[in-house]
């Protein structure tokens, strides 16, 4: 059985991201927690209005959000026909991290998928969407990112891209193997060095790496880095045709570093390259 949570701003882009969700896993039964935070909606309405008139207007605008999320659900499923899909609505005036890091906590949940905006890279997948924000709050489970327009494509090539310095978290790993095996996907890892002895230096964590990869069949590429480590997976992607790219998130790592604006504006990734972040271990 799969748990997922995808949050919802009701646009087209957050549909794709539902979507893309109900496919991941199609043979099992799959439950979707769709979640929406109308927090700064109540707020911006609140600031202008009597507040005598608040409880009416916030009683109103709740029943409007769970008008368009029964709709939503209703969308979804009849696009899933066929699969054993169960969606699930949870909305609140409550900051969008919260919500779903109460649904971390309290159900048991895999796997928390969704939509990002931007229209030419990974600078607009992260910077002015809640992205950012999701990824540095929310409890430690694996994230998917959707980029905008982005059609869903079966993930045939996975590529897990790591330098080794933290290690994952089994269960994550668990995770990734999973989706590898309902997709009958191939993967990928690759790491991109500097240093001619570089698979020596890090040879303890990728034993760690393969142990943990010990049922699932991959391919190993050691990358000597050419330009920008950024440039170099952007290539790596095109030329070996991934469709699913992975990443490992800890304080120091490619990803915390492509949140800095002078490493953001060198990156040009495809947008139609969904990405599954992997919290390190903790």
């Amino acid at each position: 059985m799969a748990s997922i949570i995808v949050p919802t701003d009701f646009s087209e882009n957050a549909y794709n991201a539902l979507f893309y969700a109900t496919q991941l896993f199609p043979d099992e039964n799959c439950t979707i927690y769709l979640v929406h935070s109308y927090e700064a909606t109540l707020n911006d309405i609140i600031s202008k209005m009597d507040p005598v008139a608040n409880e009416a207007i916030t009683a109103k605008l709740r029943s409007t959000v769970q008008s368009q999320l029964e709709q939503l659900s209703h969308r979804v499923q009849l696009d899933c026909a066929g699969y054993d899909l169960k969606v699930e609505l949870m909305y609140a005036a409550l900051p969008l991290n919260e919500i779903i890091n109460d649904l971390i906590e309290n159900l048991d949940v895999q796997l928390v998928v969704m939509g990002t905006k931007g229209a030419s890279g990974l600078k607009e997948i992260f910077i002015g969407s809640q992205a950012v924000d999701t990824i540095k709050n929310i409890s430690p489970i694996p994230l998917f990112l959707i980029p905008i327009n982005s059609n869903y494509i079966h993930p045939k090539n996975i590529a897990y891209a790591t330098d080794f310095k933290k290690n994952t978290l089994q269960n994550n790993i668990d995770f990734l193997k999973k989706i590898i095996k309902a997709n009958n996907s191939k993967l990928q890892l690759v790491h991109f060095h500097n240093e001619s002895d570089v698979q020596r230096e890090v040879e303890p964590q990728f034993n760690i790496l393969k142990e943990q990869l010990n049922d699932v069949e991959f391919t190993t590429h050691w990358v000597s880095s050419k330009q920008s480590v950024e440039s170099d997976l952007n290539q790596f992607c095109k030329t070996q045709n991934i469709n699913l790219l992975t990443l490992l998130f800890h304080k120091y790592s490619f990803l915390k570093s492509v949140l800095k604006t002078s490493t953001v504006e060198k990156i040009s990734f495809h947008t139609d390259l969904p990405l599954l972040i992997l919290p390190e271990e903790v």
